[in-house]
């Protein structure tokens, strides 16, 4: 498919497993500049090594303090984002009799907000 995204630079978080690196991987075949997200430097590392050249970055992102250093980082790297993928939101695997409203908060706050934070500059 050509999305003429050939140069466009591409924030993926949660771009180290998943559909993340998927939608990553299509990016990178697009001819785009990609940059994944990931809690796990080891995730970033694997993803890395099937992906090629996109820069990586470990980062919290429910932690807007880490947030915003990587995607300085980024951009100091490959410019201003242009696309923003938001893939991350991993969810604790809770059984049911212990699941309380703040699991369902956390959940939420992971899958909602972290892209919150990439996209609203200071």
């Amino acid at each position: 498919m050509e999305l003429d995204l050939n140069g466009k630079v591409v924030l993926v978080t949660g771009g180290s497993k998943g559909i993340g690196l998927a939608c990553a991987r299509a990016f990178c075949a697009e001819g785009a500049k990609v940059g994944i997200v990931s809690r796990s430097q080891a995730n970033l590392d694997r993803a890395r090594e099937v992906l090629g050249e996109v820069a990586g970055y470990a980062a919290d992102l429910g932690d807007p303090t880490q947030a915003l250093a990587a995607l300085d980082a980024l951009e100091a790297e490959l410019g201003p984002v242009d696309v923003l993928v938001n893939s991350a939101g991993a969810a604790r695997r809770t059984p049911p009799d212990e699941l309380t409203p703040e699991h369902w908060r956390a959940a939420f706050d992971a899958k909602l907000f972290t892209s919150s934070t990439c996209s609203i500059r200071r």
